[in-house]
C-alpha cells in the first residue's frame, strides 16, 4: 500500500466453531477474529489493537443492552480503551467519517450483514435511530452525553461496592465470609445483592435465590459460575465448589499409614519419649488401643464417639454444632477409625477411650 503497511488476512470456519461451542454465529466470529488479532499483537509486537467503533456503534449498544435488559454498567457504553482493544473512532458519528472518507477519496468497504435487519444491531441502526431522529436530529450526542453521565454514576456505584465488600466481605484462607446482620441493614437488597456478589459469579436471574438463601436455614447454598455460596447462622460463606472425595482409605499396617500422604507425621514411640500437646492438628493415641485396619474418612450422620474428657458417647453432628464450626468447614471434617470406633475427628479432639493413660505404654502420633 502507499503507507507501506504490513496487511494480513484470515479466513474462518465460523459456523463449525459456533456450533462446536454452541454459541450464536455473531459471537463466534468476535471470538475468532478477536483472538486472531491478538496473536498477530503479541507475534508481531505491536502495542495496541485499535478497531473502528464509532458513535454510532456505541448508541446502538447502549440499545441493545437497554432492550435485553442491563444493570449501569451496560448503558455506558464501550470503552474508549479496554486492555490491549482501543477505539479511537468512538467520538465520531459514521456519517462524519464517510464525509470525511469522500473529502479525502479513502476508499473503504462495507460488511455485507450490515444492510441486512436479521439482527438486532442492524434493526435498531436501520429503524429505531433514524425514527428517534425525526424526534431529535442530535440524537446520537444526546445519548452519547447521557452514556458519559451514566459513566460518571457507575463510577460512583463501583466505589461505594468495593467500599462496602472492604467493610462486610473478609477474606479467611480461601474462603469469603459475608456479616449477615451488615448486609441485611442495607436497602434496596436485592440491588445490593447483585453488585456485591457479582464479581463472585452471580447473575442477575440469581438474586432473588441470594435473597430466599439469606431469609433461610442454616446449610441451604447456591452455586453460581464458579463459587458456591453457604448461609451459615449470622454469615453468608462464598467458598469453591466442593469437589467432595467420598473415598474412604484404609491402612491394615503402621507401615502403610507412615508411607500414606493422608498426614504430615507418623510416629510409634515409647510414652517415655513422648510429650504431649493440646493440639488438635495432632492425636496422641494408645498405641495398644488401636485396632487395624484403621480408616480415614469423612464422617458421616449418624456418627458418634467418647469426646476426650467425657465418658459418654456424643454424636459428630452435636460435637460439632456445640464447637460452632462453619458449615464449609463442617463438611470437610475427616475422621479416623480404629476398626469400627472413631479414635480422632481429626483437626478437633480424640476419644476418650484411645487417650492416654498412666497404663500407656506405646504412644500412635499421627499430624495433619
Amino acid at each position: 500500500s502507499r503507507f507501506n503497511l504490513q496487511f494480513f488476512v484470515k479466513k474462518f470456519d465460523t459456523s463449525g466453531y459456533a456450533a462446536g461451542k454452541k454459541i450464536s454465529i455473531q459471537m463466534a466470529a468476535r471470538e475468532l477474529r478477536y483472538n486472531w488479532f491478538e496473536e498477530i499483537r503479541q507475534n508481531y509486537g505491536f502495542d495496541s489493537i485499535a478497531v473502528a467503533h464509532n458513535l454510532n456503534d456505541n448508541v446502538e449498544t447502549f440499545f441493545i443492552n437497554l432492550i435485553r435488559g442491563t444493570g449501569i454498567n451496560g448503558l455506558t457504553g464501550m470503552s474508549p480503551v479496554n486492555g490491549k482493544i482501543i477505539r479511537p473512532l468512538l467520538f465520531a458519528t459514521r456519517e462524519a467519517i464517510t464525509e470525511y472518507a469522500g473529502i479525502n477519496g479513502i476508499i473503504f468497504r462495507e460488511d455485507s450483514s450490515n444492510a441486512s435487519d436479521k439482527y438486532l444491531r442492524n434493526k435498531i441502526r436501520h429503524k429505531v435511530i433514524p425514527l428517534l431522529e425525526e424526534l431529535n436530529k442530535e440524537i446520537l450526542h444526546s445519548i452519547s452525553l447521557t452514556m458519559g453521565n451514566l459513566q460518571g454514576s457507575a463510577e460512583i456505584n463501583s466505589r461505594v461496592m468495593n467500599e462496602l465488600r472492604d467493610e462486610i466481605f473478609i477474606t479467611n484462607g480461601d474462603d469469603v465470609h459475608v456479616d449477615l446482620e451488615k448486609l441485611e441493614r442495607l436497602t434496596p437488597l436485592n440491588y445490593y445483592l447483585f453488585e456485591l456478589f457479582k464479581p463472585y459469579g452471580l447473575t442477575p436471574d440469581q438474586t432473588g435465590e441470594l435473597s430466599e438463601l439469606i431469609a433461610g436455614s442454616p446449610g441451604r447454598m447456591l452455586y453460581t459460575s464458579g463459587k458456591r455460596i453457604v448461609k451459615d447462622r449470622n454469615e453468608l460463606i462464598i467458598t469453591a465448589p466442593e469437589l467432595i472425595n467420598d473415598q474412604a482409605i484404609t491402612f491394615s499396617t503402621l507401615n502403610e499409614l507412615k508411607n500414606s500422604k493422608c498426614f504430615r507425621k507418623v510416629l510409634a514411640a515409647e510414652v517415655s519419649d513422648i510429650k504431649p500437646e493440646s493440639d488438635p492438628e495432632t492425636a496422641f493415641l494408645d498405641a495398644d488401643m488401636v485396632t487395624y485396619p484403621l480408616t480415614f474418612r469423612r464422617w458421616e450422620p449418624g456418627d458418634r464417639f467418647m469426646p476426650l474428657g467425657m465418658n459418654g458417647m456424643k454424636k459428630i453432628s452435636d460435637f460439632l454444632i456445640d464447637k460452632k464450626i462453619p458449615v464449609t468447614e463442617k463438611e470437610r471434617v475427616m475422621v479416623l477409625l480404629s476398626g469400627d470406633e472413631i479414635a480422632w475427628v481429626a483437626g478437633y479432639r480424640i476419644d476418650n477411650r484411645y487417650r492416654i493413660t498412666d497404663k500407656t505404654i506405646s504412644v500412635l502420633v499421627i499430624s495433619l
